[in-house]
């Protein structure tokens, strides 16, 4: 694990970060995030593919931004974290595209905060991997495995989710790979991915980051599946949230 040089600016940072972790899933939860998309969303708003486009492209941008200073002369573990944060976002952009299919708007609002929380983590794992790992080790390579494991999970559950969507405007029960198991594999594989990144970069941050994604798509798993258990009364009754026959 890499700390910070504690200061009192990296204090309030760590302090901020952490309490937004803590605090996310509950809010989440019971509904009070603001985070109005998907089954959630609201009655107007902006274009679906739209708001996730400029949310998953502008951390790109952060991140590459970040980099600048030392691009030039990356080392292999630099490349591998930068590589592995481009990948993920790049991905998500590539899907927003040519993959999914949306049902309704997302919210401003939602789309803004989502984008701001995206870029200051791309911003920041980057700024944090000036000080890479000196050397590789064997958590490394598990991380790098971790990372493949996610994005290629991720994507084969957000290509089975399109596929089932035959009219935009409708959900369904899904099924097929571990949608038979638990209602958000996708957010699984998400938090596969973002743990992925942090054995990469071992910095406290990037854990930290790691910390709120598990806390919010836990939280936003949890409610899903309340959504379709009060939606569908045929919904399979041993169906979990975000861990097969656990959660």
């Amino acid at each position: 694990m890499i700390f910070p040089q504690w200061t009192a600016n990296t204090m309030i940072m760590y302090a901020f970060l952490g309490s937004v972790a803590l605090t996310i899933g509950p809010l989440e939860y019971y509904g009070y995030s603001m985070m109005a998309y998907s089954k959630f969303r609201p009655a107007s708003g902006i274009p679906t593919r739209v708001g996730m486009c400029i949310l998953y492209l502008t951390p790109l941008l952060a991140l590459i931004l970040s980099a600048i200073p030392y691009l030039p002369a990356a080392t292999a573990i630099q490349w591998t974290v930068l590589g592995a944060v481009f990948v993920h976002f790049a991905k998500r952009v590539l899907e927003v595209l040519f993959l999914h299919k949306y049902s309704g708007p997302i919210g401003l609002f939602t789309t803004l905060l989502i984008t701001g929380f995206y870029s200051f983590a791309a911003f920041w794992i980057g700024t944090l991997n000036r000080r890479p790992l000196p050397v590789v080790d064997v958590w490394f390579y598990f991380g790098i495995i971790l990372f493949i494991i996610g994005i290629l999970g991720n994507f084969i559950h957000h290509k089975i989710l399109a596929d089932l969507r035959t009219d935009t405007n409708e959900y369904i029960i899904l099924k097929g790979g571990l949608f038979d198991l638990i209602a958000c594999p996708h957010y699984l594989f998400e938090i596969i991915i973002w743990l992925g990144i942090a054995l990469l970069s071992r910095h406290l941050g990037t854990f930290l980051i790691f910390g709120f994604i598990i806390a919010y798509l836990t939280a936003r798993s949890l409610r899903t599946l309340k959504w379709y258990r009060d939606k569908f009364s045929s919904f399979p009754a041993g169906r979990k949230a975000i861990l097969p026959f656990i959660l």
